[in-house]
């Protein structure tokens, strides 16, 4: 979208990277600077400061609205928002243009880049700086031929990959479609995509749980980070529950994903199995891929009571929906000791 003489607004650009973009134009760098002080630069179109910088853009609050508004509040903190990917990038310099972030790579649920098909990749924060769609470009072309010997990569991983990819690429795309629709298709039924959220969201909570020093019930996703530093100083389970889904780690929400599809069914045990091993690093204990033993092992409370809430939640959900989380519910009603925290 054009607004008026300044730089056109991309499709799914963040507002950080618009303004990133207005500010390499004009060769002033201290909007960029305020503005990155902020709680969330990219999508807080309720803040004050934020609205008047615009204005005195001549950008009005409907059109910063129409133009920056995050799809879903499933974001990923500010600080986190490193994911990107990199083809996507590159069709933009090749354009002639300069890259821009989209808002998409800001989101909890997608891990995936759905133009390429590809995981995306996660810079390290402290190696760019505010123009981060630059800066990573930047990085890729430095170590382009430094992360792979000879560019390739064998036949078998590749092909391995592509399914790991497609099975959670669609589980991204059923969540998509659940953040913008009031009913979506599960299984040849027709659901509320409200009540698949809140139900995603506390998969999410426990598949993503944080490997917290000293341990206490490291999330199942998270199997692919078990040579990473554990997190200490967490006092609370609501802190680390918040923690969990602020980690923007791309193959612990990949894993997470294929894990929802599991509960949901939303592909056979069968293509499970083609993944599970060796891309897919999961406890013995979940590693069927059955929803019942994810309901079982799978997930984490604080307490029994907050159990038995999640239990008469899910219960009291619509009998569709109810029906096809059958196996999970009655995993979960069976569940292990070990799984309550508190």
């Amino acid at each position: 979208m054009k607004i008026f003489s300044l730089p056109a607004v991309k499709y799914d650009e963040c507002l950080m990277s618009w303004l990133a973009r207005y500010c390499s134009a004009i060769g002033q760098s201290g909007v960029l600077q305020h503005i990155s002080s902020l709680a969330d630069p990219d999508f807080d179109l309720a803040n004050v400061e934020i609205l008047d910088i615009l204005s005195s853009l001549g950008v009005g609050e409907k059109v910063a609205r129409d133009c920056f508004s995050a799809r879903t509040t499933w974001l990923l903190p500010w600080a986190e928002r490193t994911a990107y990917c990199y083809p996507c990038l590159q069709e933009d310099v090749s354009s002639g243009e300069s890259p821009y972030w989209r808002k998409s790579w800001c989101y909890l649920h997608s891990p995936i880049c759905v133009k390429h098909r590809l995981f995306l990749s996660v810079a390290d924060p402290l190696r760019i700086n505010l123009h981060k769609s630059w800066g990573v470009f930047i990085q890729e072309c430095n170590e382009k031929y430094n992360s792979i010997p000879n560019g390739k990569i064998s036949r078998v991983r590749r092909i391995s990959l592509d399914r790991d990819i497609m099975l959670a690429l669609r589980v991204q795309d059923f969540l998509t479609r659940a953040h913008k629709a009031d009913y979506i298709r599960l299984r040849g039924c027709v659901v509320s995509g409200a009540d698949v959220l809140a139900v995603t969201r506390l998969l999410f909570e426990s598949f993503l749980f944080p490997r917290l020093r000293p341990p206490c019930g490291d999330g199942i996703a998270r199997e692919q980070q078990a040579g990473f530093q554990r997190i200490a100083g967490v006092t609370s389970i609501e802190q680390a529950r918040k923690l969990g889904l602020s980690d923007s780690h791309v193959y612990s929400r990949v894993t997470a994903l294929i894990l929802i599809g599991c509960v949901f069914k939303l592909f056979p045990l069968t293509r499970f199995n083609d993944v599970r091993r060796p891309l897919l690093q999961l406890p013995a204990f979940v590693d069927s891929g059955e929803a019942y033993a994810i309901g079982r092992h799978g997930m984490r409370f604080s307490s029994s009571k907050e159990h038995k809430l999640t239990i008469k939640f899910l219960n009291g959900l619509p009998k569709e929906l109810k029906g096809c989380l059958g196996e999970f519910i009655n995993g979960l009603k069976d569940i292990h000791p070990d799984a309550i925290l508190g």
